[in-house]
């Protein structure tokens, strides 16, 4: 689990199953300011939700194993959630392939170190 001791930095859960993949991208995330907890599947992201206060955004890959997959836990997120930003990747399909929430986003893994941390900034800013 990556995380800062900075108080400044805005907590994100990143929900991605391949090790090293979610190792990357929370370097990315950290480096962008933000402070990372990171899991690998939707059963332990949801416990982190309900455990953990102050959490402001989630990165969901779309295809994560637990009882749900990342669309049904984005979906979820939003419904029980709502400030919460929400943002979906994958490097395997599309925003076509299930349904991205209402508010939510979605970018494709080839592209994700060049659009995540500038579409959560702006996802976020205004809220608290």
């Amino acid at each position: 689990m990556h995380s800062s001791g900075s108080q400044s930095r805005v907590p994100v859960l990143l929900v991605e199953e391949e090790l090293f993949e979610r190792e990357d991208i929370g370097r990315y995330l950290a480096e962008a300011g933000f402070e990372v907890v990171d899991v690998a599947d939707s059963d332990a992201a949801l416990k982190t939700l309900e455990s953990r206060s102050g959490i402001r955004a989630v990165v969901t890959d779309a295809h994560v194993p637990g009882q749900i997959d990342g669309f049904s836990f984005a979906r979820l997120v939003r419904e029980r959630w709502p400030d919460l930003a929400v943002i979906m990747m994958s490097g395997h399909s599309d925003a076509s392939s299930g349904p991205i929430p209402d508010g939510g986003e979605f970018i494709p893994k080839a592209y994700l170190l060049e659009h995540l941390a500038p579409t959560l900034h702006r996802m976020l800013q205004g809220t608290r």
